[in-house]
């Protein structure tokens, strides 16, 4: 009898203790969705919903086998070939820059890389080799401004964006029909895929011709990085996630790293020393090493999305993102400088 109520005891302590944290738990999504309102609309500007954007004479809605996304045609083409873009791991086209090229006279191509109905649906096993049959509708649509009857639609500009950079950085590296390549908050290397169905099956993020491309993985982090992830999320505090990336990266293989020292074309890239979300000044760096004709600018108090309006970003960026408001916007109107600069020495 004595030792059932000692049981007793012990089951009640039990179920408070799980009451205490529940409540805890769910004061501080409370408190802190208040505080913190990025937790409840990160990734609203950048929608991964293709309904949400607008179409129109020159902007055209496309979509292939694995191929979807928006083409953009200036009112007058000034630059030959095409920009490609791709958003992050939001799932989005990258459509406001799209639309800000368009306007400058490029001939645009603003790509989901998966999330949509005929496309891999999460961030985990992405095909680069979706890559061939972007190629081939630009072969065949992109109209040839200034240029001979015959010629390529050439040059062929590539722009990413975290993720997105770590997917184009890929396709440059692996020897698909990339002439220019631009990384905002890039990658050196490729990453555990972004997949939470799967029930402990880590997956790569990316695959070439039906092979896992390596990757850094995820569990080389350490378990009090991964409980505070794991907490914060579960408390809808701004997450950062660098420290399980550096842990990845630090323990990664050869075959996670992205080689461009082959890459016979132009490198753009663009960081900031803040970054929260992953540590893209390191990797535009070491990049930047590796040889070539590699550009790499590190902004100081800028983090991983340069906001050119970062006080009017809801609160909670800073520790999810990083950086300053000065900081963000300074990177921002330096970095699109820059790349206008470059686009229109590349696409002559």
């Amino acid at each position: 009898m004595k030792a059932l109520r000692a049981i007793g005891k012990v089951v009640l302590w039990l179920l408070a203790v799980i009451l205490v944290l529940a409540l805890v738990t769910v004061g501080l999504r409370a408190y802190n969705g208040h505080k913190y309102p990025i937790t409840q609309s990160a990734g609203e500007a950048m929608s991964a919903d293709k309904s949400s954007y607008g179409t129109s004479e020159r902007v055209t809605a496309i979509e292939g086998e694995y191929l979807n996304g928006f083409h953009f045609r200036p009112e007058e083409k000034t630059h030959r070939g095409v920009v490609v873009v791709y958003g992050g791991s939001e799932g989005s086209p990258d459509y406001s820059r799209a639309q800000q090229l368009a306007d400058d006279g490029y001939e645009v191509l603003s790509l989901f890389f998966f999330g949509q109905p005929n496309q891999k649906p999460t961030l985990a096993n992405v095909p680069l080799e979706q890559f061939d049959e972007v190629a081939d509708y630009i072969d065949k649509n992109i109209e040839r401004a200034g240029e001979k009857d015959g010629d390529d639609a050439a040059p062929v500009t590539v722009i990413g964006t975290s993720k997105g950079a770590e997917f184009a950085e890929l396709l440059a590296a692996r020897g698909y029909p990339v002439d220019n390549l631009v990384a905002f908050a890039p990658a050196e290397y490729s990453y555990s895929g972004l997949d939470y169905s799967s029930r402990g099956e880590e997956l790569p993020s990316f695959t070439d011709r039906g092979e896992t491309v390596g990757y850094a993985s995820f569990r080389e982090s350490s378990i009090s990085a991964g409980a505070k992830m794991l907490w914060d999320m579960a408390t809808s505090y701004p997450v950062s996630y660098r420290a399980t990336y550096e842990a990845a990266a630090a323990n990664a293989g050869d075959d996670a790293r992205i080689e461009l020292s082959d890459f016979g074309g132009n490198v753009l890239l663009f960081a900031g020393e803040a970054d929260q979300m992953w540590q893209a000044e390191i990797a535009a760096r070491a990049l930047a090493e590796q040889g070539g004709n590699i550009e790499a600018h590190v902004y100081p108090d800028a983090g991983h999305a340069f906001f050119p309006n970062a006080d009017e970003v809801p609160n909670g960026w800073q520790i999810m993102l990083g950086g300053t408001v000065d900081g963000n916007r300074a990177a921002h109107e330096d970095s699109e400088k820059i790349l206008r600069e470059r686009l229109a020495q590349w696409h002559v």
